[in-house]
């Protein structure tokens, strides 16, 4: 057999194992029930012929309906993506070994094998990533729908790999190619139908509810003095910044919708910035005045909604309070709303050096008078005063809840971005 004829089989091994990286049983029932009914239809080697036995395919088509309906299931389906990588990469393995004979070209059946569990690996670490996201995000009422296009993807797939492999390697790269670019790329989240995105309600429920009790029950998060959070006016409330996380903490804790302002370049991933601005986040350049921001939040302000800030403008990640950023209230006082301070204890705790990831560091939040804007204005205090008192206080509360003065005035602010996020 010359070199040439290694491609094909060493194609369909690799797209077949890219599709199993969806559905571990779908994939070789089809090919079992194509070698069943349509034999002389299906070039594949009498390798596969085993799995057109009876007793083969009942046992592939009661897996394949369990995946099938255990799939549609939130929760239950984060759980079979745990379990089902190991069968996924067998099945990988045992397709190229029927595909690639290697007694002789034990170099093809490498590479054959090499592409082939990587393949697996890599669409079903995306599809289990993608889901968890939806089940965090939506609570899993998207999961049913995304599973019935993986669904689809999979049979048409299957059928393509197997009868047109060079059509399927062309068709697989291309959507590589365009999931590479379109998510890791630097404006993907700013620009076109992601950059417009409608802000939901529904999403942001679902997130700041979700969010409490994951705090709740990881960090033991407790809120106090809520009755302070107004509830029948418009505010604007201001906190400390420590954490990427603040902003689901404030979101959980206020339990009342928060448009935050948050980073343009946290939304430069089109699936984060897509979310970002379902749960009421809106981006701000702050590489110059952001007019475009500016307008946003006064037009929010005037349709009667609650903004949230971190004026620090930057995380400070040792647990201290940086100076708040000259003009970081200016929305509230040129609207003359009430603000909300509140103190967030604990939060760099959860996010060491070196991650992002939630660590389960006791946490509270502390919610404190709020602060007449309006009559403090009257009162002839301009808008430098009232920030200064703003930062005071909040220094005060953080100071007698932890023990020490929470005072940081060696520098402006630390020297990681804001990646505060709305929950």
């Amino acid at each position: 057999m010359e070199s040439f004829d290694f491609v094909f089989p060493v194609l369909t091994g690799i797209c077949l194992s890219a599709i199993t990286g969806f559905r571990a049983f779908l994939p070789p029932l089809i090919l079992g029930m194509l070698l069943r009914f349509f034999p002389e239809a299906v070039i594949l080697k009498p390798s596969f012929a085993f799995l057109s036995q009876d007793p083969v395919l009942i046992a592939l088509g009661v897996a394949a309906l369990a995946e099938f309906l255990g799939d549609k299931i939130p929760v239950v389906d984060n759980i079979l993506d745990w379990f089902e990588l190991p069968a996924k990469l067998a099945f990988s393995a045992i397709l190229t070994f029927a595909l690639v004979p290697g007694a002789a070209h034990w170099f093809y059946l490498l590479v054959a094998i090499v592409f082939a569990e990587s393949a697996t690996f890599t669409v079903h670490t995306g599809k289990a990533g993608l889901r968890a996201l939806s089940t965090t995000t939506t609570g899993g009422i998207a999961n049913p729908v995304m599973s019935l296009i993986e669904d689809a993807i999979s049979f048409i797939g299957t059928i393509v790999a197997i009868l047109a492999p060079v059509l399927a390697t062309i068709g697989i790269i291309y959507l590589l190619y365009r999931s590479i670019k379109y998510l890791g790329g630097a404006k993907g989240g700013n620009e076109g139908k992601i950059a417009n995105a409608t802000p939901s309600f529904i999403w942001f429920n679902v997130s700041q509810c979700l969010s409490r009790w994951f705090f709740r029950i990881y960090n033991g998060m407790k809120i106090y003095n809520y009755e302070r959070v107004p509830k029948n006016m418009q505010f604007v409330t201001v906190a400390n910044h420590a954490s990427i996380w603040d902003g689901f903490i404030m979101g959980g804790a206020v339990r009342l919708p928060l448009f935050i302002m948050v980073k343009k370049e946290a939304f430069d991933n089109p699936i984060k910035g897509w979310y970002l601005r379902k749960v009421l986040c809106f981006p701000v350049d702050r590489s110059k005045v952001d007019a475009t921001a500016i307008k946003h939040a006064l037009k929010l302000l005037g349709d009667g909604y609650n903004i949230g800030l971190f004026p620090e403008g930057t995380r400070n990640r040792d647990g201290k309070i940086s100076p708040f950023k000259s003009g970081a209230i200016k929305f509230a006082l040129r609207k003359k709303l009430p603000i909300l301070p509140a103190y967030i204890a604990n939060s760099h705790l959860l996010t060491p050096p070196g991650t992002d990831l939630p660590h389960p560091a006791r946490m509270s939040v502390h919610f404190l008078d709020v602060i007449d804007t309006k009559a403090e204005l009257e009162a002839g205090k301009n808008e430098d005063q009232v920030l200064q008192m703003l930062y005071d206080r909040i220094c005060d509360k953080g100071s007698e809840v932890m023990g020490y003065d929470v005072r940081d005035t060696s520098v402006e602010g630390s020297e990681e971005e804001t990646e505060a996020v709305s929950a």
